[in-house]
């Protein structure tokens, strides 16, 4: 029942509309308003990601939770990238040392973020504390042994509340494929 309590709201986190019955958070991909757009739908270059480095607002690049965010089917078309010299983007961790970095900048993977496609914001990039999660309180769990007796099985039923909060849009941005697939 946790893990797909915790499924549910790491997808919500990042995909929640902050609409429907009963209300779902306004998640990442709602919350992010400032948007830098891709040449094409199928494919993104390492200048369109500097251009989404330098759309956040200098002061939260500095900040200690600047980062990127993907999804692995982006991390690996970034692993294959590299510069004009020939260098790769994605720099491995070092054990003990300094995390794996894109750009110099430390990543984070959400399965929840979408692929790289037309209309999709499958790329953030700024200072994630400024997304705050509100947790109202914690998770209540009933079980209904009478309601399922009859057919010999148990049921559970949960409760829990949370929300989510951009504080600053300047604090993170996201890159959009634009065009279609085929261009």
């Amino acid at each position: 029942i946790g893990e797909r309590i915790g499924r549910t709201e790491a997808r919500l986190i990042v995909q929640g509309t902050g609409t429907g019955t009963p209300q779902q958070p306004k998640g990442l991909a709602a919350s992010v308003t400032g948007i830098v757009t891709t040449a094409s739908a199928g494919t993104f270059t390492w200048k369109e990601m500097n251009k989404l480095k330098h759309a956040v607002d200098p002061a939260y690049r500095r900040g200690n939770k600047f980062r990127w965010a993907f999804n692995d089917n982006t991390l690996e078309l970034i692993e294959e990238m590299e510069d004009g010299q020939g260098r790769p983007l994605w720099l491995p961790s070092v054990a003990g040392g300094t995390p794996a970095t894109v750009l110099q900048i430390p990543y984070e993977i959400d399965q929840a973020i979408a692929d790289v496609g037309v209309g999709q914001k499958f790329m953030f990039c700024g200072d994630f504390n400024r997304f705050l999660i509100r947790r109202v309180r914690y998770m209540a769990l009933k079980r209904l042994v009478e309601r399922y007796a009859e057919y010999d099985q148990v049921g559970f039923l949960a409760f829990y509340r949370f929300d989510t909060l951009l504080e600053d849009t300047a604090a993170i941005k996201a890159l959009v494929g634009v065009g279609s697939a085929s261009s």
